[in-house]
């Protein structure tokens, strides 16, 4: 590449960092995140996840991790890599407070009430013939989300279960207990959860 094609592509890299920089968090979210979240972090792509009213703690440390790259699956090294990478610390907590605060929408998605019936029966009780826990121990009683675990209602069901067969791999390294508890769960059993999730 030619000296001077390369001087303008350096600047227009630096000029992109510093309009980066200067965004306010609700500009963040509108300028890059809309894109595959909706400016108000209810998906309607079940590619992608929904963010609004998620806690606000795991949402910065799921994007501390991508900017890290140490969240290796698939959407993550293609989709959050490149636009985590050049955010702060601060506009990491601003992203993380601002979809926070934004109200979730139900999920327009389909209902299969067997389905949810089963799932519900999981989510709450567990397994005790497979060893499986209650899943609102960590995830709270209607999948809210607590310290412990990040919110789960409305969530797309074919996202959900994408990242449940993630959890068979290390490639999620924040999330220890779900590597063991994926492997207490048969197919039928994450169909049912997962559309029960969706449900909520």
């Amino acid at each position: 590449m030619k000296p001077g094609k390369t001087s303008i592509l350096l600047g227009l890299l630096l000029l992109g960092s510093q309009a980066l920089a200067e965004q306010t968090p609700e500009q963040l979210a509108r300028a890059w995140c809309a894109n595959c979240h909706m400016a108000d972090g209810n998906s309607i792509s079940p590619l992608f996840p929904r963010l609004a009213g998620q806690q606000a703690a795991y949402l910065q440390q799921q994007l501390q991790m991508f900017r890290a790259k140490s969240r290796s699956d698939d959407a993550a090294h293609d989709y959050m890599w490149g636009v985590a990478g050049g955010l702060s610390d601060e506009q990491i907590m601003g992203v993380a407070a601002y979809f926070a605060a934004q109200k979730p929408a139900p999920n327009p998605a389909k209902r299969d009430e067997n389905l949810i019936a089963a799932g519900k029966l999981i989510y709450e009780q567990g397994k005790e013939s497979s060893g499986t826990p209650a899943c609102q121990a960590c995830h709270g009683p209607r999948a809210e989300g607590t310290d412990q675990g990040p919110r789960l209602a409305g969530q797309h069901a074919p996202y959900l279960m994408k990242q449940l067969h993630v959890f068979e791999s290390p490639q999620r390294p924040s999330a220890v207990a779900m590597q063991a508890i994926i492997k207490t769960l048969s197919a039928d059993d994450l169909h049912a959860l997962t559309a029960y999730l969706q449900s909520l």
